[in-house]
């Protein structure tokens, strides 16, 4: 009996880490290649639908809602508004009570109710049954890619600056119905999407795309994205939908360069790989450009900064823009080398080629960044919301 609930127990958990952690096989974001996005709202209908529907109709933004089935009946009036004015309605279960879904036969009367070609499970929590069951009633699993984290207990200008910080082209971003700090978020947050080129759409017409197993790990490692941001006070050089690096302030740690000894004060880049894993040579050049304006931009703001520098297999490639380069020592350069081709193949599924498979040291100085890439707009949107532009704790 113990070796059978084990067993039990060791399949609950198996299929909650794959199917919600990883999120194999769900719909949790679209193509990389264009600005569009879609918010997505949980637990509604509530007594802030309609100020919810005010702001989205005031900034032309359309958004998918989850509806549970005992609110949504309790409330058919704001079910035919959200209809109307052209927001997409799909299915959150019956109820919105986890423990009911551990027991199969709730599980799926909690999912034949209410009708909906998509179905968000409540904390997108899954069991062995949920996949089977969604295609015995022919539903798509809708997860996400980017929690707003409008459930937690912070201030909606550090939750609407980390919203805008991690929002990608594509990005399906959870959201909830019902909480007040949602709202203000939003007040925050849309206005400044918007102006930074990301058009809000439904969920259809976002058209995403089911994870694949190297999509699913992608999205399974960006809590460790986040925590080593936080941690290393890693900076975006601009928010836009394109803007394709992370800046990260240390001391050099070398290899000597002429002039450059190890501690001089530096900036590491950090390429966006989300950002750029669809893009075409020709169109990740022109937005590498774009985006060294907005990494120069940063650097002329801080006049200690003598270089920027990436430990890369692309450092030959980056002579294009001006970078020399430089040998590494042999286990810094085994390291780079690994890291720089599990990136390739986790986000191109390709692999370094030929004799451009070892990595190398590529740099700029602080002159030569500065006059090559002139910063001719701000390093960042205007401050608000929030303080700037590391994520918050």
């Amino acid at each position: 009996m113990e070796l059978i609930l084990g067993l039990i127990l060791l399949l609950y958990g198996v299929s909650d880490l794959l199917f919600r952690f990883l999120g194999l096989g769900a719909y949790a974001h679209a193509s990389r290649r264009t600005p569009k996005v879609a918010l997505t709202f949980d637990d509604g209908p509530s007594e802030r639908t309609e100020a919810l529907l005010e702001l989205l109709r005031r900034h032309g933004a359309k958004a998918t809602f989850f509806l549970t089935g005992e609110k949504a009946r309790a409330r058919p009036d704001l079910v035919e508004v959200l209809r109307r004015e052209g927001h997409q309605v799909e299915d959150h279960g019956e109820w919105h009570q986890a423990w009911k879904l551990l027991l199969p036969w709730l599980e799926w009367e909690h999912m034949r109710r209410n009708p909906g070609r998509y179905y968000r499970p409540p904390h997108g929590l899954h069991t062995p049954f949920t996949r089977l069951f969604a295609r015995l009633l022919g539903k798509r699993i809708a997860l996400w890619d980017l929690e707003s984290k409008d459930w937690l207990d912070l201030p909606p200008e550090a939750l609407a600056e980390r919203l805008l910080y991690y929002l990608r082209p594509g990005s399906v971003v959870l959201l909830h119905d019902g909480p007040e700090r949602t709202l203000r978020l939003l007040e925050l947050a849309l206005p400044r999407m918007l102006a930074l080129g990301y058009r809000p759409v439904t969920l259809d017409d976002l058209s995403p795309v089911p994870l694949t197993p190297r999509l699913a790990l992608i999205r399974g490692m960006q809590g460790f994205e986040e925590r080593y941001n936080q941690r290393h006070g890693v900076r975006r050089a601009g928010l836009g939908p394109f803007d394709l690096f992370r800046v990260e302030r240390k001391p050099f740690p070398g290899p000597d360069l002429p002039g450059m000894p190890r501690g001089t004060p530096a900036m590491e880049l950090h390429l966006e790989s989300p950002r750029v894993m669809e893009l075409t040579p020709w169109e990740t050049i022109r937005q590498v450009r774009e985006s060294l304006k907005k990494v120069a931009a940063l650097v002329a703001e801080d006049p200690e900064v003598r270089l920027v520098y990436g430990y890369s297999y692309l450092a030959q490639g980056a002579r294009l823009f001006g970078f020399r380069t430089a040998p590494l020592p042999p286990w810094p350069k085994l390291a780079a080398t690994l890291s720089s081709a599990w990136f390739l193949w986790l986000y191109r599924g390709e692999l370094p080629k030929g004799d451009r498979a070892w990595a190398e040291l590529a740099y700029l100085s602080r002159e030569e960044l500065l006059r090559r890439f002139p910063p001719s707009t701000p390093a960042s949107p205007p401050q608000a919301p929030g303080a700037g532009q590391t994520p918050p704790p």
